[in-house]
Formats: C-alpha cells, structure tokens, sequence
C-alpha cells in the first residue's frame, strides 16, 4: 500500500523545515514516515506537528546545517506504511497505565457495592454470622442487685414503677 499524500513547504532554515500534509496522517503513517527519515539520517529529529498534519523535521545541532529531507520525504511517502511494533511503556507512562488500571477496579467495585448494599438489608449477614457460630454473650444474673434494676416484662413495668411511687 502506498500513501499519495502531497505536502507543501510551511517555512525553511539551514537546520529546520516544517512540512504541512494538508491532510491529517494516520498514526501508522506518521510512524512509519517519522522512523523512516530518522533512519536514512541520524543526525535529524522529526517529530509531528499540526495535531498529525505535518511535520517539524530539524538538525540535532542549530550549527549544523540539515541535508534536504524532500527527496527522502517524497521516497518515504510512495513506500508501504511500515509496521513497527510499540515499544512498552516506561517510567511515567507506565505508573499511569497502572493508576489509571488500579482506580478502575476501585471504581468499579464501588459502583457493585453501590448498587447492592441499598437493596440487601442486613438479615442475610446476620444469619450467615449466625451460621458460622456467633452467638451473643449470655446475660449474667447479679445476686442482691436492686429488683428495679432487674430485667421485667413490659407489661410489668408500669405496674411495679406506680406500687413503688405509692410506697414511697
């Protein structure tokens, strides 16, 4: 496959030239354009520009002057795309794919619990501790405590509050 993209020259220096597509490269291209003239002349640095639809080709040293790229540039475009494999990410770019992975999952098991817990009501947990032996503490009955203090019935309370206002 070959590209039939034309370009036109947006500004020139002894040391820089910027090239406009007029048309945005896909990225493909533009890898494959950017590696091919860095290939064929070390001493240059291409990198994109215009959002994909150009190109700032220049020297690695303002003091040396660059060797025309447009012939190469005019090879390269009538040559297939080249097919590179990416390279992994490393330092930053990494810390952020693995951030961005971690909040995620964080976000995605909240929205789950989000969703769950209103609707579940607490029964099913407490029969499941229930299940697994929880059991509460036994009530301990005090010898010669006060009686008020004694648990009643609560039909019995009332009764027992007014017999002990009346005795009093």
């Amino acid at each position: 496959m070959t590209t039939q993209s034309t370009y036109r020259v947006k500004h020139r220096l002894p040391h820089r030239v910027r090239i406009d597509f007029g048309e945005r490269l896909s990225p493909e291209q533009l890898r494959s354009v950017i590696w091919l003239l860095e290939h064929h002349d070390p001493g240059a640095v291409v990198r994109p520009a215009a959002s994909g639809h150009g190109l700032v080709i220049c020297s690695t040293s303002p003091d040396q002057p660059l060797i025309d790229p447009l012939p190469r540039l005019d090879q390269v475009l009538c040559e297939p795309v080249a097919h590179l494999i990416e390279l992994p990410p490393q330092g930053l770019q990494k810390l952020i794919r693995q951030s961005r992975q971690g909040t995620l999952k964080l976000l995605i098991t909240l929205a789950i619990a989000g969703w769950a817990l209103p609707i579940l009501p607490g029964t099913p947990f407490f029969l499941l501790a229930w299940w697994m032996g929880w059991r509460p503490e036994p009530k301990t009955n005090t010898t010669g405590s006060n009686p008020v203090d004694q648990d009643r019935p609560i039909s019995n309370q009332g009764e027992s509050i007014r017999a002990e206002r009346h005795v009093s």
